[in-house]
């Protein structure tokens, strides 16, 4: 396979006994693999942290007991309904909905099991989704209270800023593993190129004293080491998939709203789960890989050959 994809092993440098073409090929397959799924982490920290901001930050929750009963005896409107009203009221641009008795079902089976028919009090639960950026009044819990006694109101802000900041952490630690990953690859191909020029030290002396230009000699070593790489990476991206795909798989229940957590897709619906922007990182992983070999091996080429006497 290495010998298709790199021609020429019988030109004048003897590339193909300079550079360890299996050794590299191999390292730079584990490297990418190893930036595959760091790749992928990244992503998911940075997902997360939208998520939350976005998303659950604007959500209230409130509960309703014995929602279906009239406020008074002089009223028919039920608790949950004046709730409902004094909601859509106070807080204009909102999404107010009451979750239905199917909802709930569906919401407390992982935890409470079946509860159709089951005598346990439940308490009415009220989702409401706030604008972007905005915020409740600070007496919102008072006020309905006050409106129908032992009502309840749970906001996700405390908890949704603890857990922005945790993505951000795994965001940074995704990104610092990412650079950390980059600088091993681009030590790996810097000692690889500096053994191969050690070993080819008296022929790239004679081709140089016979007007061989640095251009020439860094050309094609460089040519070599990228084309390795690009081999490499795309061995180690293709090689990630296999655990990208089993780890989408699983993680499936819990990023679709409509599924319960024993759900899982079937194999061929995972492909439209992939994040299109990941599916691009992913893809330009072996060209970034092969522009490291090609450019780091240049580097090192031409400081050699500046030091060479």
């Amino acid at each position: 396979m290495l010998s298709f994809l790199l021609p020429g092993r019988h030109d004048g440098l003897s590339l193909s006994k300079a550079l360890p073409d299996r050794t590299l090929f191999f390292l730079v397959t584990m490297i990418s693999f190893l930036a595959a799924l760091t790749l992928t982490g990244a992503n998911g920290a940075r997902s997360l942290s939208e998520r939350w901001q976005n998303g659950a930050a604007q959500l209230l929750t409130i509960q309703v007991p014995e929602p279906d009963q009239s406020v008074n005896n002089k009223l028919s409107t039920s608790r949950a309904d004046t709730v409902v009203a004094a909601l859509s009221k106070a807080l204009p641009g909102s999404i107010v909905h009451r979750l239905t008795q199917a909802e709930l079902n569906h919401l407390l089976t992982p935890w409470l099991g079946d509860i159709k028919d089951n005598a346990l009090p439940l308490p009415g639960v009220i989702e409401v989704k706030l604008p972007d950026g905005s915020s409740p009044p600070d007496d919102l819990s008072k006020t309905l209270n006050d409106l129908v006694a032992g009502t309840s109101v749970e906001r996700n802000t405390e908890w949704s800023e603890r857990l922005k900041i945790l993505a951000e952490n795994l965001l940074t630690c995704a990104t610092l593993a990412l650079v950390a990953v980059t600088g091993v690859a681009t030590m790996i191909i810097a000692l690889a190129t500096r053994t191969g020029l050690s070993s080819r030290r008296n022929i790239i002396r004679i081709l140089h004293s016979l007007g061989a230009t640095d251009n020439y000699i860094a050309g094609r070593f460089a040519s070599r080491t990228g084309l390795l790489a690009l081999a490499g990476g795309i061995s180690g991206t293709l090689l990630s998939l296999i655990p990208l795909t089993i780890l989408f798989r699983m993680a499936a229940p819990f990023t679709a709203p409509s599924a319960t957590i024993t759900d899982l897709p079937e194999w061929y619906e995972l492909t439209a789960m992939f994040p299109s922007d990941l599916l691009t990182a992913l893809a330009a992983l072996p060209f970034v890989a092969a522009l490291i070999g090609w450019f780091t091996t240049q580097t090192i080429v031409r400081l050699w050959l500046l030091r060479m006497p």
